[in-house]
């Protein structure tokens, strides 16, 4: 398939008329936000770019990976602005190489048999978590927070036991997706939660915040719950006749 044929497929294809109106919508929110409380153009475009992102994952395409590595750059400059270095460090040492690792990962595992968008645009296979690897993943993240939040104090972040939880609990879920589990969406909707509470209580504590960036997360939350019902969905039809 040329590229071009490709790109057409993967951009614009494979969408229900909710979808389509759902991305728009997000999108459009931004352009809104931008006009109420104009932001740098980095935080504005890590937003942008952060949207199509996560509604890409949330599809099972793979070219997500493209969105995020423009998103994952600029934010983790905009964090550095607001000495928030957990969400700096996050972004720029682990979400930049992640990128390149998670489509190499994904292009190994995609597939137009029995796919759930009904033009049988590529989807990636998706698996699922069973009990004991649920408490690995616990685990992990709960030990890995204590060690981190300890780091960041050193380091005089603004909101070091909120940003590491945010941090650490990312990094778990960034590596679920990557492997293709579903129970990354159960992660990134408690990273939303807590990333909207990141910077809301920037603007409460030190009376800034990036407005674009909140509001990006708000959305990212809603479409963190659309993305497990839908990879419910992909997992499902992919089941049957594919080795995980």
């Amino acid at each position: 398939m040329a590229l071009t044929e490709w790109l057409r497929r993967e951009l614009f294809s494979g969408w229900s008329r909710f979808e389509a109106g759902w991305l728009l919508f997000f999108l459009l929110i931004q352009m809104v936000v931008f006009f109420i409380q104009p932001d740098s153009i980095a935080a504005t475009i890590a937003a942008v770019s952060g949207v199509l992102c996560v509604v890409f994952v949330g599809k099972g395409k793979i070219s997500n990976y493209f969105f995020g590595l423009i998103s994952v750059s600029l934010y983790a400059y905009v964090s550095y602005t607001y000495k928030l270095y957990g969400e700096m460090m996050l972004n720029l040492l682990v979400y930049v190489p992640v990128q390149f690792i998670g489509f190499y990962m994904w292009r190994r595992h995609m597939t137009r048999e029995n796919t759930v968008n009904p033009d049988q645009v590529e989807e990636v296979v998706a698996k699922s978590l069973g009990f004991s690897q649920w408490v690995w993943v616990v685990a992990a993240a709960v030990i890995g927070t204590l060690a981190y939040t300890e780091l960041l104090k050193s380091l005089g972040s603004a909101l070091p036991a909120l940003d590491g939880a945010t941090v650490v609990i990312s990094i778990v879920a960034q590596v679920l997706m990557v492997l293709r589990y579903r129970e990354q969406w159960v992660l990134w909707i408690v990273v939303n939660i807590l990333t909207i509470s990141l910077w809301a209580a920037m603007w409460l504590h030190h009376g800034e915040t990036s407005l674009p960036l909140l509001v990006m997360y708000g959305m990212y939350l809603c479409n963190s719950l659309y993305g497990y019902y839908n990879w419910t969905q992909l997992l499902r039809r992919h089941r049957t006749g594919h080795a995980f």
